[in-house]
């Protein structure tokens, strides 16, 4: 389920600290939003927000699942994503008008490294593909199984963090199998790879917006007051709003990274730098994420199971 964005300590980031990212609400940061009470005159014992139309007809619509939704190759785990990378930057380094010359041994050099690349992803991209789907039934459960939930995550972080520096890895030694010269050639043509047009918030979202547009349904469902039901929608519609900007100031990293990433040689120096700022950031979102799942995800009474 990670972006390019913070993959190092994406997930495992959320899971240490989970219970404190959902349940603290003292302390400082976007990762502990106070989801507050609403203000006075907000809705009306007839109509809820706009968010709960949006809950209940448009979002269940537009976004299908996040894992059965996508078509091949998948990328709602990261190896395709990784992999995709890699092949781009040895397709642009043996083309001829790139001007590297690469030798033989280069180019088997560089082969081998992609196929060993490749035969590790495959496995634990399975493995991470089948946690996710495990992570969504958990998210989409009537009643929502905390622990079983915290465990998943948990385990999504470990596989996607050995992808990440699977990954990281297979660049850093393609990169040393070109000789100096070779290396300066690519970074005389960075100038010419225009940056990314793609302006889309992150996936992440689309995903985070599908997961909260069920948990809401299951909570509407419960015989709730007035006063219950425009209190939740409040604090609901002023979690969202929190969760777009996060979204939105997430993606621009994504694509600071992703750029980087793109251009013929990679300049690890600065990638760190950049993964140092997107990681904080990833673990903000989902920390905001899950707690807004929580909050939309009251023990349900055994009298209405």
């Amino acid at each position: 389920m990670a972006i390019f964005g913070g993959w190092f300590c994406t997930r495992t980031g959320v899971a240490m600290g989970v219970g404190l990212l959902l349940l603290a609400s003292g302390e400082s940061g976007a990762a502990t939003l106070s989801i507050s009470s609403p203000e006075s005159g907000h809705g009306s014992p007839a109509r809820l927000s706009i968010d709960n139309a949006l809950n209940q007809v448009v979002l269940p619509l537009a976004t299908p699942s996040f894992v059965g939704g996508q078509g091949p190759p998948m990328e709602v785990t990261p190896g395709n994503r990784f992999m995709k990378i890699l092949s781009e930057h040895l397709r642009l380094w043996q083309d001829d008008r790139t001007g590297l010359a690469l030798s033989s041994d280069q180019k088997s050099a560089l082969r081998k490294i992609l196929v060993s690349t490749r035969s590790d992803l495959i496995g634990t991209d399975a493995t991470d593909l089948r946690f996710v789907e495990l992570f969504e039934a958990a998210l989409a459960e009537k009643d929502l199984p905390v622990a079983e939930l915290d465990a998943l995550n948990a385990r999504i972080g470990e596989v996607e963090g050995r992808e990440g520096m699977r990954f990281v890895a297979a660049i850093k030694e393609m990169q040393a199998v070109l000789t100096e010269p070779q290396i300066n050639i690519l970074k005389q043509k960075e100038e010419l790879v225009l940056p990314s047009a793609d302006i889309s918030l992150t996936p992440a979202l689309q995903f985070a917006d599908r997961i909260l547009a069920l948990r809401w349904q299951l909570l509407m469902k419960r015989p709730l007051s007035d006063s219950a039901r425009r209190d939740l929608d409040a604090r609901y519609t002023k979690a969202r709003d929190w969760l777009f900007s996060l979204a939105s100031e997430k993606t621009v990293y994504d694509r600071k990274v992703d750029d980087l990433l793109h251009e013929p040689f990679v300049d690890m120096g600065r990638f760190y730098d950049l993964e140092r700022k997107a990681g904080p950031l990833e673990v903000k979102f989902w920390g905001t994420f899950l707690r807004i799942v929580r909050l939309l995800s009251p023990p349900v009474p055994p009298s209405v199971r």
